[in-house]
C-alpha cells in the first residue's frame, strides 16, 4: 500500500471555537480532484453541518489548493471515464453536487489559496463565501487550454462575481492569473504573503463569530437565492429570511443587548 493510499486524501481540524478547517491532504498528487477527495469532502462536509459551525476554511497542502480534475481520468485507456462523455459529465456532476453543498452550508466559507488553483481548483475556491491568496499563488480557469469546458462552477459563477467582461477575459484565454490580479478584479478579497495566510484566513474567519448564526445563514441563503430571482421574488425571498430570523431566539437576543447597551450571546456548538 502506498503512502498515498495510507493518508486520507482531506482532513479536518478546528483552529479555534467555532470555526472549522478542512485541508486538501494530497498535495504531492495536487489535491486533485479524485473520487476519493469528493467522497471525503462529502463526509467532513456533514461533519461541519452536524458540529453547528460558524465558519470554515478551505485549504490546501503543498505547493497547490486544488489542481482541479483528474486528469488521469480522462487520459488512461483502463479508466471507467476513457472517452466516456456520458461518464465525465456524470463524474463533473458529482464535482458540482460536493461544491453546491459547499456553497449552500449555513455557514461562511472561506478558501485559503496558499498554492496554485486552476481549473476545478479555481472553481472549488469560486464555491466559497470569500477567497484569500498568498502573493505567490496562481489562479484561474485553465479548461480551454485543455480542450475542455469549465462546468465545474466557472461558467455557472464566475461573471456574477466579476461582470461578464471580465469573466470572459478570465476563462477564455485559459492563463493562470496572479493573485494581485484577481484581487483587481474582485474575485479575491485579499492578499497576504505565503507566511502569514493560515493566520489571515482565522482572523478573517473569526470576525463572524461576532454575528447571529440564523443570521449569517439565512442571509447568505437570500443573496444567493436573489441572483437568478425577479424583483418581485427577490422581496419574497428577503421578507422569508426576515420571517425566520425574527422567529428564532438569536433575533431577541440580539434586539435585547442593544437597547441594553451589551455585546450579544449567541450560541457557539462548534467544538
Amino acid at each position: 500500500m502506498t503512502s498515498t493510499e495510507m493518508n486520507p486524501p482531506a482532513t479536518i481540524d478546528w483552529p479555534a471555537g467555532g470555526i472549522a478547517r478542512i485541508t486538501l491532504a494530497r498535495g504531492e498528487t495536487h489535491n486533485t480532484l479524485t473520487t476519493e477527495l469528493l467522497a471525503a469532502l462529502e463526509a467532513l462536509l456533514g461533519e461541519v453541518e452536524a458540529a453547528g459551525a460558524r465558519a470554515l476554511i478551505v485549504t490546501g497542502s503543498g505547493r497547490t489548493f486544488c489542481g482541479g480534475a483528474h486528469i488521469r481520468y480522462f487520459t488512461d485507456p483502463a479508466s471507467p471515464l476513457y472517452a466516456d462523455p456520458r461518464g465525465i459529465r456524470d463524474y463533473v456532476q458529482r464535482i458540482l453536487a460536493v461544491f453546491a453543498r459547499l456553497r449552500n452550508g449555513p455557514f461562511v466559507t472561506v478558501a485559503a489559496i496558499g498554492g496554485h488553483a486552476l481549473g476545478g481548483g479555481c472553481e472549488l475556491a469560486l464555491a466559497c463565501d470569500f477567497r484569500l491568496m498568498s502573493g505567490e499563488a496562481r489562479i484561474g480557469l485553465t479548461e480551454t487550454r485543455l480542450g475542455a469546458v469549465p462546468g465545474g462552477g466557472g461558467v455557472q459563477l464566475l461573471s456574477r462575481l466579476v461582470g461578464r467582461a471580465k469573466a470572459l477575459e478570465f476563462a477564455l484565454p485559459g492563463e493562470p492569473w496572479t493573485a494581485d490580479a484577481a484581487l483587481g478584479i474582485g474575485l479575491v478579497a485579499a492578499v497576504h504573503p505565503q507566511a502569514e495566510l493560515t493566520e489571515a484566513a482565522l482572523a478573517f474567519a473569526r470576525r463572524f463569530l461576532l454575528c447571529s448564526p440564523i443570521s449569517v445563514a439565512e442571509t447568505k441563503r437570500a443573496l444567493y437565492r436573489c441572483e437568478t430571482a425577479t424583483a418581485e421574488e427577490a422581496d419574497r425571498i428577503a421578507l422569508d429570511a426576515v420571517a425566520v430570523a425574527a422567529a428564532g431566539p438569536e433575533w431577541r437576543e440580539g434586539m435585547t443587548a442593544f437597547t441594553e447597551k451589551r455585546a450579544p450571546s449567541f450560541r457557539l456548538e462548534a467544538r
